[in-house]
């Protein structure tokens, strides 16, 4: 897995940007973004967003909205490279 900060405070005062690659088979890991919304914008490859017990598929260009507090995780079950940036906004 490797990822890249694009945004993030102090630059922003509530968006947060990454890019993110994972290789065929790698995941992030599950997590709750609290007091977050979160976007995921697909440049590459397939992912598997799971998302409270549901299975999203999304290809390139597509996108995905997490609404906060929501436990989820992305995957790459492709045999192809994913790559993906997420936008997260911050609450006060």
């Amino acid at each position: 897995m490797k990822t890249e900060r694009i945004l993030h405070p102090p630059i922003s005062k509530v968006l947060k940007s990454g890019r993110v690659t994972l290789e065929p088979g790698e995941e992030i890991g599950e997590h709750v973004t609290d007091r977050r919304e979160e976007l995921l914008v697909v440049l590459s490859g397939s992912a598997v967003i799971e998302k409270e017990g549901k299975m999203f598929a999304l290809n390139k260009g597509e996108t995905h909205y997490i609404p906060e507090g929501i436990r989820h995780n992305v995957k790459n079950l492709s045999s192809e490279t994913l790559e993906y940036i997420y936008i997260v906004s911050l609450f006060d």
